[in-house]
């Protein structure tokens, strides 16, 4: 049934994402603003699990002391 998908002429860029014709892969140049959208698109799991993480650490005794004392370092700097 997917035995068409394996013998696409394209290829994504490892880098970038960009779908490259069989001719075009040793002459393809990474974009710059594209290559860091797909490295974030790639990251998005983590990026979204550090948040959650974040959260939950402020929510513990560690955390809720750490938030006072770099809020007390900002207020004396």
């Amino acid at each position: 049934m997917f035995a068409f998908f394996a013998h696409s002429q394209y290829i994504p860029c490892s880098e970038c994402g960009a779908s490259l014709a069989g001719d075009d892969r040793d002459e393809h140049v990474c974009d710059g603003e594209r290559r860091i959208d797909f490295q974030m698109f790639r990251m998005r799991g983590g990026i979204a699990r550090f948040e959650l993480d974040l959260a939950e650490f402020l929510a513990t005794p560690v955390g809720r002391f750490e938030a006072f004392y770099a809020e007390r370092q900002r207020a004396v700097a």
